[in-house]
């Protein structure tokens, strides 16, 4: 397993349930004596990864996988931390240790820790930036970040402005097209940072409809050269040509190059691939308006060619100060001047590489490439770090471990007094589950992860802790009745919204915890569990709002009248509580008309559906990978969905479900190509403190978690009602598609030049307001079902008895308090003391409740 959540350094925010907020100060003062030292046992925390990292830089980092390294070497501007209760001792004890006992249950703090002050500077900056008179009288656009001065790296040289000036500008230089840029020039909208990215390229690609046509034949018609971005269909990474040339990432759609994973023989494998193939095969997804239409274009000169880096908003005021300047406005202080939780939320940190060794690390274009490569943060040798440890040994593929990076300033400041007692992390690549529970077991590592398997005997473990998580996960169903006539599957009924909706009804998701997931799962109805925060400040959780209540119980065909809910079956006259808490997703009965439904929309119009009713319609469920537990489910799926659905209906016996796993690790693609039809398990997860933006991953076509983006939302129109108030379109009765809404909802309708321009983004319109649109939107997509959610994730792992969280209450900014407030029990020479003594096996000491 990966590194448990809980003991990340730098907390990966799952989800905000906030009582009270306070504020603690940074210090700058070195260690004066007024916390003593606690004399605290100190000792080694082991752990196991399925997957080893690879490149830990975070220029570049690839997945979350890389964090687990990542997150060791680095430091924050701002941080959350526990807040404690004063009337109970506060944070420290006499003797100076922490004082578990006056944590505010809930709460947190929101503190300054590598940076010393942030100022609001949008009316002070240069006219050279842009902003308006409202802008800068709004103002959160620009930010000015004043560092500590005793920032070093872990060889001791000193880290100042210069040092992250010099990482953006690598971070978007445009030799390297680096991954991770989008988050300055999507996420944060930095000033430039998009043009500067791109300003080498000669040539730019965009739609055909940028330049007016209506369809990719008319452009071709026109003359135009229709290029494929394999990259977005592909991925860049391990493609080469059969001369083991890099893929470029704009093909000719005539190209007949076979390009082949690294992997592959001579361009035979089963990922070998050539533009002209994707085009001959898939052109009707990359069609103008279609699910891959990003990924289709033509050429047109770069009018961002040769922009400067001192256009890019990210410059320096002084030896350890710099200031960022944005188009998108962020309330990183509260009223008080105090920092709120969206200072440690969006700007915790910023890239920082160390200018000599990356320098160093830097690789020129290898032949049959135009981008430089770096490897810099691969190795134990290209390593920097300015986090509270170092990389000390890395072998490829099989372990690393970190030890003490006493460089850090934070050994040396009261905020962190007494803290960080793990002096070492060894990490073993373990990829199957129970060899990491027999190591578990034997005393070797100091964590587990719950599954499946152990469940029953461990669920009640003194041990165990259980993490609430922002996941759901359900099925995907492919409906691009375009792909799906011509699959030769006969399978065009998945195109009907009453069948997918049939589908919905039909599953338990009492019964999917059950036998698919058990453990760890709780039943999920809606788009997003209750990890989800509106307010963030006050605890607001959108799933428990009125609001997301009502859309909720209409998306599953509840009526109301006079205050009361009704299904027209099982429930009459509900509270909308009653209700709410009545409600499971299932109904056979309603599922069963739908079908029948489905049907008769089916046979009345054979031909435009492709229906062929001497054939049986075969649905293909694509996995990942071919194991007992996937077949499971496929099986479940079978008889206790489809066959149970179409018994006594004209359908009986005319679906089979097949399994497919050739895909791999492609499996996404070969679903949204409609390869597939069906997914098990696919799911969403994160941005916990924004449901608002989350909901684009499924009416955004282009964003990219969306699994169906041939879904055209924006000729599905919603009309509402707009309360009266003070914001814009205040009154009104509004009519436009669901991708303008979502827009308008967080911002975006100006830069997505939307028909409708409407500004609904957090302090732009009331809370109230923008629940009813969020809400309105989820219903909507849940009444479609292409996705179907059916479980919100739950994570349970084991802590071996060598440690003791911190608290036994989650935190859920802060976790348990992980390796920074974890309590040593046993000393490295003690607890191999205690593994001996029992007979190295621990089995039954875990399964202890008490």
């Amino acid at each position: 397993m990966k590194n448990k959540k809980t003991l990340l350094l730098i907390v990966s925010i799952l989800v905000v349930v906030v009582m009270s907020v306070g504020i603690l100060s940074a210090c700058n003062d070195k260690d004066d004596g007024k916390i003593p030292d606690a004399g605290l046992k100190k000792g080694t925390y082991r752990t196991t990864t399925a997957v080893m990292p690879s490149n830990w830089c975070e220029l570049t980092y690839a997945d979350n996988n890389d964090t687990q390294i990542m997150s060791y070497l680095t430091s924050s501007f701002f941080e959350y931390d526990f807040e404690f209760d004063e009337a109970k001792g506060g944070k420290y004890n006499k003797d100076g240790t922490v004082n578990a006992d006056a944590v505010v249950e809930g709460s947190y703090t929101t503190n300054y820790s590598a940076a010393t002050a942030l100022k609001d500077v949008t009316a002070d900056v240069d006219e050279k930036w842009g902003y308006t008179a409202d802008q800068k009288a709004e103002g959160g656009y620009a930010w000015q970040i004043t560092l500590r001065d005793d920032l070093k790296w872990d060889d001791g040289t000193a880290i100042s402005a210069d040092d992250f000036i010099y990482s953006m500008q690598e971070q978007l230089n445009p030799d390297f097209l680096n991954m991770r840029a989008n988050t300055f020039y999507e996420t944060l909208l930095m000033k430039g940072a998009y043009n500067y990215f791109y300003s080498k390229l000669d040539f730019i690609y965009v739609s055909p409809a940028k330049k007016g046509y209506k369809t990719n034949a008319e452009a071709l018609a026109a003359g135009e050269t229709l290029y494929i971005d394999v990259y977005a269909l592909w991925g860049a990474n391990g493609y080469v040509t059969k001369d083991g040339k890099e893929v470029p990432q704009w093909v000719p759609i005539d190209d007949t190059t076979v390009y082949a994973a690294a992997w592959g023989e001579d361009g035979e494998g089963d990922d070998a691939f050539s533009a002209k193939d994707i085009w001959d095969n898939y052109s009707a997804i990359l069609e103008i308006g279609a699910q891959y239409s990003s990924a289709c274009g033509v050429k047109i000169d770069n009018p961002d060619k040769g922009y400067a880096w001192e256009k890019v908003g990210f410059y320096k005021t002084g030896d350890l100060s710099f200031v960022i300047c944005m188009d998108k406005s962020f309330e990183f202080l509260k009223e008080d001047g105090s920092l709120s939780y969206l200072a440690a939320y969006y700007m915790q940190s910023l890239p920082l590489v160390k200018r000599s060794l990356y320098e160093a690390c830097k690789i020129a274009p290898a032949t049959g490439s135009t981008l430089w490569t770096s490897k810099y943060n691969t190795s134990k040798d290209t390593t920097a770090s300015w986090g509270p440890y170092k990389l000390a040994e890395f072998q490829s593929g099989k372990s690393y471990k970190l030890v003490r990076n006493d460089n850090w300033f934070g050994y040396g400041i009261d905020l962190y007094a007494n803290q960080y007692n793990v002096t070492a992390v060894e990490c073993e690549c373990v990829p199957e589950p129970n060899t990491q529970w027999l190591k578990f077991f034997a005393g070797e590592t100091d964590d587990v992860a719950l599954d499946s398997e152990h469940f029953s005997d461990y669920k009640d473990s003194k041990y165990l802790n259980y993490t609430p998580d922002t996941g759901t996960f359900g099925m995907q169903l492919f409906g691009d009745l375009n792909v799906l006539k011509n699959s030769g599957n006969n399978n065009g009924i998945l195109a009907i919204d009453e069948f997918r909706q049939a589908v919905s009804l039909q599953l338990s998701r009492s019964d999917v915890v059950e036998k698919i997931w058990p453990g760890t799962t709780a039943p999920c109805y809606g788009l997003m569990n209750n990890q989800y925060f509106y307010d963030v400040e006050n605890g607001g959780v959108y799933r428990y709002t009125e609001q997301a209540k009502k859309g909720l119980l209409r998306a599953y065909g509840f009526t109301e009248e006079n205050g009361k809910w009704s299904d027209g079956d099982l429930i009459k006259n509900a509270s909308l509580d009653d209700a709410y808490d009545a409600l499971t997703g299932f109904n056979p009965v309603k599922a069963k008309e739908l079908v029948k439904r489905a049907y008769e929309i089916l046979t009345a119009d054979a031909a435009k559906y492709g229906y062929d009713a001497t054939k049986k319609i075969t649905l293909i469920y694509g996995s990942s990978v071919d194991n007992a537990k996937q077949r499971q489910r496929v099986d479940y799926l079978r008889d206790e969905v489809f066959n149970k659905l179409c018994k006594d209906t004209p359908l009986e016996g005319k679906i089979e479900i097949v399994f497919d796993a050739s895909a791999g690790s492609k499996w996404a693609d070969a679903f949204r190509s409609g390869d597939t039809q069906i997914g098990f398990g696919y799911g969403f997860s994160g941005n916990p403190f924004n449901p608002f933006d989350i909901v684009g991953s499924f009416v955004d076509p282009d964003n990219a978690l969306n699994y169906h983006t041939y879904w055209d939302t924006s000729k599905v129109e919603l009309t509402l009602k707009m309360p009266e108030g003070k914001y814009e379109g205040a009154g009104e009765t509004i009519t436009m598609g669901l991708d303008n809404w979502y827009f308008c909802l967080n911002g975006l309708a100006a830069s997505k030049n939307a028909e409708k321009k409407y500004n609904w983004d957090a302090g732009k319109a009331p809370a109230s307001v923008r629940l009813e649109i969020l809400a309105a939107l989820e219903e909507q997509v849940i009444k479609k079902a292409y996705s179907i959610m059916l479980i919100g994730q739950v994570e349970g792992g084991l802590t071996s008895g060598k440690f003791t969280q911190f608290t036994e209450e989650f935190n859920n900014f802060m976790g348990f308090g992980g390796l920074r407030y974890i309590k040593v029990n046993y000393t490295d020479e003690e607890w191999a003391s205690y593994v001996s003594a029992n007979n190295n096996n621990l089995e039954s000491e875990y399964k202890k409740s008490e």
